[in-house]
């Protein structure tokens, strides 16, 4: 910047008009007038003016800054604090042209050191290096505006510099997007596992927005990128080695890490999904396995344990129902198999129970249908051939006697009887042929009481009277006029005396 020493403009005197008679006369009392008055004071404050207020604005302004900067690619001069006004014709200035030149030396300087503040912000962004071309122009621009300036051309400085300004505040606008970018390409270099390219935008980012709070976790990120990268390299090794489990520990490791890798989870998800899906499969594997072995439970188990894998998967509901049919149909078979076996062990009882189970499950099951018809009558007989030989004391009665008998006939019409069978045969026999031998009982009284056997004939009052009768159990009835009856009941056996007394001793 060159010194240059203004010459101070020359006051002019000011010389005040001639005062009028008239207006002394009508003063009152002697005083000056009032008008005279203003004038002085007006003309005292011009000179004050024009002596000292105006050489102090007119006086040379030194700008202390420049665009001088090693990085640049423009480079600004001294600015030298003079101008020059179109009108001014001479070395001697008025106060007004001073003045006006003045006016626009500052408008210069305000937007030089704007300017100035920009780019020193921007320069420590970096911006030499993502700015161009317009940070060069800008530049050229500020280099432009001091040449300016150094000739006195303040309004054409003012205009180039703030060109330079507005470029630079386009390009200061453009810092969020470029930051936001740059934020992007670094995530994505760290993603794809690319460490160099992510500790080189790291780099650009930190200094381009040295306060992104973003910043802290991305350096953790950094750090961890190669753990991250080993670790999703073995889970790669161990699903093509069939070891879903282990890659899935391995892209655990990596999501713990870096929390925040996408990628890394999205592996994780991965591995996880076809971890499941050998798991569901080997499940029903095994499931369908454990039915054919028909270890129904056990493929319960499976099929279930596959359904909670994959919720909403239509093989589990499906193997299921396969599953209970299986279950059905070997309960059925089961049914028909003790069935039968019942029937060879004549268990005509349970081969019906076993049958009557098989028409619960299935109505129409035609074995369980023939069975209860061919086990039912064959149940009852055997019932009835049970039972006889426990009652033969009521075959006294003519009537179970003849049952007893008919029993008897259907049971040795059966073809082919079975070992139960012939015996049960055999104990009806004896039965019958025990109750239907004549056995001699004596029946004593006092000759006074009227003695009747119940289901056998009134023997009125005897003394004593030998009868024929079939083993079994009987009763007799004794009543006498003036005395308590009396019942007596006693059993007549082949192997036995069989006397008995029948008295009405106990008085009315």
């Amino acid at each position: 910047m060159t010194d240059h020493k203004e010459q101070p403009l020359s006051a002019t005197t000011f010389e005040p008009a001639p005062a009028k008679t008239a207006s002394v006369d009508s003063v009152s009392e002697g005083g000056q007038p009032r008008v005279v008055m203003i004038a002085l004071a007006a003309a005292a404050v011009l000179l004050i003016f024009v002596f000292f207020v105006l050489p102090q604005l007119v006086a040379p302004d030194e700008v202390a800054h420049s665009l001088t900067d090693t990085e640049q690619a423009a480079p600004s001069g001294n600015i030298i604090a003079s101008g020059s006004v179109a009108n001014d014709t001479g070395n001697e200035r008025s106060p007004f042209a001073e003045a006006q030149e003045s006016a626009l030396r500052r408008d210069a300087q305000e937007v030089l050191q704007s300017l100035l503040t920009l780019q020193e912000s921007l320069a420590a962004r970096g911006t030499a290096k993502w700015g161009e071309p317009t940070y060069g122009e800008a530049l050229g621009h500020a280099a432009a505006g001091d040449t300016a300036y150094r000739e006195r051309d303040f309004t054409g400085a003012t205009a180039e510099y703030q060109l330079a300004l507005n470029q630079l505040l386009e390009l200061e606008a453009s810092l969020p997007g470029r930051i936001e970018a740059l934020h992007d390409t670094l995530v994505s270099a760290i993603e794809s596992g690319d460490v160099l390219a992510a500790q080189a935008r790291f780099s650009e980012l930190a200094e381009m927005a040295p306060a992104d709070i973003r910043l802290i976790a991305l350096e953790d990120r950094l750090a961890a990128l190669p753990a991250v990268i080993a670790a999703l390299d073995t889970a790669a090794d161990r699903e093509a080695s069939g070891n879903l489990g282990a890659a899935v520990t391995a892209a655990t490791d990596a999501t713990r890490a870096d929390p925040a890798h996408q990628r890394a989870d999205a592996r994780l998800s991965e591995l996880r999904t076809a971890l499941t899906r050998q798991q569901f499969t080997d499940a029903m594997t095994a499931g369908y396995g454990a039915m054919g072995a028909k270890a129904f439970d056990s493929a319960q188990q499976q099929f279930r344990s596959a359904a909670r894998l994959i919720t909403g998967a239509p093989e589990p509901g499906a193997a299921m129902i396969e599953l209970e049919q299986a279950r059905t149909q070997n309960t059925l078979l089961g049914l028909r198999e003790q069935g039968t076996q019942a029937e060879r062990e004549e268990r005509w009882a349970d081969a019906v129970g076993l049958y009557q189970l098989a028409l619960e499950i299935d109505a129409l099951m035609l074995f369980a249908t023939e069975g209860v018809a061919r086990t039912e009558p064959r149940a009852d007989l055997d019932t009835r051939l049970e039972t006889m030989p426990k009652e033969r004391d009521r075959l006294i009665d003519a009537r179970i006697m003849r049952l007893a008998q008919e029993t008897l006939a259907e049971a040795e019409a059966i073809a082919d009887p079975g070992p139960r069978l012939q015996a049960q045969i055999a104990a009806a026999r004896d039965t019958l042929a025990y109750a239907s031998t004549p056995v001699a009982v004596t029946m004593t009284s006092d000759g006074l009481t009227d003695i009747t056997l119940l289901r056998v004939r009134r023997l009125g009052t005897l003394a004593e009277q030998t009868l024929s009768l079939r083993p079994g159990v009987y009763t007799a009835v004794g009543i006498r006029n003036g005395y308590r009856d009396v019942r007596i009941k006693f059993e007549v056996r082949p192997d036995q005396a069989n006397t008995f007394a029948v008295r009405c001793v106990e008085k009315i």
